[in-house]
């Protein structure tokens, strides 16, 4: 499967690394599935497109992949929150974890 994994950005640097390491803790623990870190692909370009841009390309991306999982602070994160809306409107499944893999 590949598992689109959802983590807060916000230009925070603290989250980027967090985010790399949930994939790579995961990816050891399971390693008979691919993940993928939805910020990775594109938040160097964070500050140089608009949100709309920004979110669709990373929805294109989610739209691709098998699941979904939401880590970090997703209640206070607009793409998070529109990652999820983007899975129940397009019947992707979720889980929110609410450890740190």
């Amino acid at each position: 499967m590949l598992i689109y994994v959802s983590h807060p950005y916000q230009m925070k640097e603290e989250n980027k690394l967090s985010a790399e390491n949930i994939v790579r803790k995961l990816h050891f623990k399971n390693p008979e599935h691919t993940y993928l870190s939805g910020l990775h692909p594109f938040y160097f370009m964070y500050d140089e497109v608009d949100y709309e841009t920004g979110i669709n390309m990373c929805l294109e991306v989610l739209k691709r992949c098998d699941m979904m999982y939401v880590y970090g602070d997703w209640k206070n994160s607009r793409g998070c929150k529109a990652e999820i809306k983007f899975c129940e409107e397009n019947g992707i499944p979720y889980k929110i974890i609410n450890d740190h893999v």
